[in-house]
């Protein structure tokens, strides 16, 4: 009697088309996602043709059909495999996997933005935003801005900030330039936040007032050669430095921790403020260099830190 075993022909042909698929993957260097996609049912096409097939000729002979459940199994892992790459391209994450494995991190070059400031424009109001921010003073008529941020994304694709618009809000309003950073993008991905970080540098011409919004976020302010008041509120850690030659009094309100040259700050010990028997009294002081004929006032911030060599 002859025994017919079902499930090994297409165990086999599952092993010899995935084998060549693979093989003519690497030499050709394609995708096999498209190719696993689209070839995986024909092991049940194979299977299923394999067990007619036998059923039918064991008819006509005397023999037994038994089936191996191993190959069977096995094939089944397979198509299970393939419903499973269905479900996932179909739902999107297939493509979330693909550009995690293909994408790359990088640093760009922020859009840059340069505008003549003209003699209409007396001061500027700065939102910081999310991101820390370098701020100078520039013997330039111009206010510039420039700096870095890091993005992921496929390999040579275009740059997520394509122009200024994409990530800062400027307007004139009579005598006042307003400038807002914005928030960037944030990309729900399957291995990360999609969160980018970006670093970038003010100039605002030295005759400009400047009053800035921190959001708490770090700030690093050089003033140098101040030919006008700055103003700076809710920062978290502030830092300051100054030149040998700076004319500047520094004026913290309301600031938790206040470091720097210790022979420099003034404190005002009477006009501290507790908001609870839990939280730090605010500190107030004076730091000042030369006449102090131009003042740079720091409230209700986190941390202020002088540097001064």
């Amino acid at each position: 009697m002859r025994t017919w075993r079902v499930g090994t022909i297409s165990m086999g042909g599952a092993l010899v088309g995935l084998g060549v698929v693979l093989l003519v993957s690497q030499f050709m260097h394609m995708d096999l996602t498209p190719i696993l996609l689209s070839w995986w049912p024909l092991v049940f096409i194979i299977l299923g043709a394999e067990i007619l097939f036998f059923v039918f000729f064991s008819r006509k002979e005397s023999s037994f059909v038994k089936y191996d459940f191993l190959s069977i199994v096995f094939v089944g892992v397979l198509g299970m495999m393939g419903i499973v790459c269905i479900l996932l391209t179909s739902s999107g994450l297939m493509d979330e996997v693909r550009a995690a494995v293909k994408s790359e991190e990088k640093t760009v070059d922020l859009p840059g933005f340069n505008e003549k400031a003209g003699k209409g424009i007396q001061r500027v109001v700065l939102d910081s935003g999310s991101y820390p921010l370098t701020i100078e003073s520039g013997s330039e008529e111009s206010v510039s801005i420039f700096g870095t941020y890091d993005e992921r994304g496929m390999e040579n694709a275009k740059p997520l900030l394509k122009q200024t618009e994409d990530y800062l809000l400027v307007k004139r309003n009579g005598d006042t330039l307003y400038i807002s950073f914005k928030d960037l993008p944030i990309t729900n991905r399957l291995l990360d936040t999609g969160r980018m970080n970006l670093e970038a540098t003010l100039v605002i011409p030295a005759d400009l007032a400047l009053e800035i919004d921190g959001k708490s976020t770090d700030l690093v302010l050089k003033p140098r050669k101040l030919l006008n008041d700055w103003k700076v509120k809710d920062s978290g850690n502030l830092s300051v430095f100054l030149q040998e030659n700076s004319d500047i009094e520094i004026e913290a309100r309301g600031v938790d921790e206040i470091e720097g040259p210790k022979d420099g700050w003034k404190f005002n010990e009477g006009k501290r403020v507790q908001m609870s028997e839990t939280d730090p009294a605010k500190k107030n002081g004076i730091f000042k260099l030369g006449n102090g004929d131009h003042s740079l006032t720091v409230m209700d911030s986190f941390n202020v830190t002088v540097h001064y060599p």
